[in-house]
């Protein structure tokens, strides 16, 4: 990051500093779609990255299924339904109608007949028609009881199977590091997608390591590495498992080395980035009380005279995921703030004396 400094302050670095520990800023990634994939007989996948937190991948399986239907359109006989029919409440189920070309429909059931009982059970609550529908197989014989006006009826309905298209979801949750490394040198956070679902979600025997958070300012980040990314491939060979890329990382940052890793982020997007592994978790701090004061840390530097009542000026990235650019936004002010300039990506705004504002 670009160092901003004045006369004033070269006293300041002819004192002691100390190393305390940094304020760390994460940013996570949205959700995304990793994949979609046919799985065969009109079935469906879509693995969906969930990358907040200790990350997960959501697999939701869409398929066709056929199931007994009788065809039912009911409402439950609460009080003011069952006086408007002319019947006790709780007496039954109101049939609303009939869906065409159903069991229901075939024995002549119709709009206002009162469901007395299937297979000879009472039907009362809405729930039982769904129970006793998941029981029944194809071509099955009901027995069901209806009464129409004050006649009750005996009907006999042949079940009938519906095909229907139908989505189940589940959660996989990622692996973490056996024995994370002690300290920071990537600053990503790192999770492993288990080695049997990563040939389902990519299509070929492979390990997969998930970028689930990465601090701003440290060496991932500045490699353009942001959280949601994939790792396929380390210093040209493919990634290992998130076990051995943490002890990779531990080992070869202690020597101060690089990484080059190449990620994904869903089918389109690919980028490589070379991480220059550091232990870069603290800041330094200078300070004359009351005098001036210098701050330099991973995610934002910063010095001031005079409490900041004669100048002071702040330097810090933008942490914006949604792009891979390195970007910073400075602020300097002067003489209790009558001289202001906000400098970010794309425009500057300087204000003088605290009226007098323009964008440059």
């Amino acid at each position: 990051m670009k160092r901003i400094l004045s006369i004033p302050l070269l006293a300041l670095l002819l004192l002691p500093s100390c190393r305390t520990h940094a304020r760390s800023y994460h940013v996570g990634a949205e959700d995304y779609v990793l994949a979609t994939r046919d799985a065969g007989e009109r079935r469906r996948e879509t693995y969906q990255l969930q990358a907040r937190g200790d990350g997960s991948i959501r697999v939701t399986s869409e398929f066709d299924r056929r199931r007994a239907f009788l065809g039912f359109q009911v409402v439950e006989l609460d009080k003011q339904k069952a006086e408007n029919r002319g019947v006790k409440p709780y007496a039954g189920l109101l049939v609303s109608g009939v869906y065409p070309d159903s069991s229901a429909a075939a024995a002549g059931v119709m709009a206002g007949d009162v469901l007395l009982s299937l297979d000879g059970a009472e039907t009362v609550y809405l729930p039982q028609i769904a129970k006793a529908e998941a029981k029944l197989k194809d071509a099955q014989v009901v027995q069901a009881k209806v009464l129409r006006g004050q006649d009750v009826m005996d009907l006999q309905l042949e079940t009938r199977l519906l095909l229907e298209r139908v989505s189940e979801s589940e959660e996989i949750s990622l692996e973490a590091p056996a024995v994370p490394h002690p300290r920071p040198y990537a600053g990503a956070v790192l999770r492993g997608i288990p080695a049997v679902w990563c040939e389902r979600i990519f299509g070929a025997p492979r390990q997969a390591v998930v970028v689930t958070s990465v601090e701003v300012g440290s060496p991932a980040w500045l490699a353009g590495i942001r959280s949601g990314d994939v790792i396929d491939d380390v210093d040209g060979r493919p990634v290992p498992d998130v076990h051995e890329l943490t002890r990779q990382i531990a080992d070869r940052g202690a020597a101060g080395e690089a990484m080059v890793w190449s990620v994904q982020r869903g089918p389109g997007e690919r980028h490589e980035g070379t991480v220059q592994l550091a232990d870069f978790s603290g800041e330094t701090r200078l300070s004359v009380p009351l005098l001036a004061c210098y701050e330099n840390g991973t995610f934002e530097d910063s010095w001031s005279l005079l409490m900041g009542l004669l100048m002071r000026n702040r330097n810090r990235y933008v942490h914006d995921s949604s792009t891979r650019t390195v970007q910073t936004h400075n602020v300097f002010s002067a003489v209790l703030g009558l001289f202001r300039v906000d400098s970010a990506p794309g425009r500057t705004e300087v204000r003088l004396l605290w009226l007098i504002r323009f964008e440059t």
